[in-house]
């Protein structure tokens, strides 16, 4: 969590003096941390329960394209139906690039 020094309102930072935390503003004010390793355990357990409930495993065949199907033979297979994206390659004057993933086989080529 952020802090400000309530004298001059600066950003608090965080510095080590003498094995102690504290926090620290660069016009002098200083304030030691209160806090004891039971409430950082228990802020650690929380965030590792709420990682593992919003956890959301993708295996190699869940895996969703979010571009467009289009019909082109792929070289490698023969298959008939690619994914098709484009990007910018080169400079913004001359065209963009093609890009084609073979949906059965995953060959990836390009046209310019």
């Amino acid at each position: 969590m952020v802090e400000f020094c309530p004298e001059c309102s600066s950003l608090l930072r965080r510095q080590t003096n003498g094995g102690k935390l504290n926090l620290v503003c660069r016009c002098g004010y200083q304030q030691e941390i209160q806090k004891n390793e039971s409430d950082i355990n228990k802020n650690v357990q929380k965030k590792k329960k709420s990682l593992e409930t919003n956890l959301i495993v993708v295996s190699e065949e869940d895996k969703i394209t979010v571009n467009p199907k289009v019909i082109k033979i792929c070289s490698k297979c023969g298959y008939k139906e690619a994914e098709a994206w484009q990007e910018q390659t080169r400079s913004a004057d001359e065209p963009s690039t093609s890009f084609f993933r073979c949906l059965k086989c995953r060959f990836t080529w390009r046209e310019y």
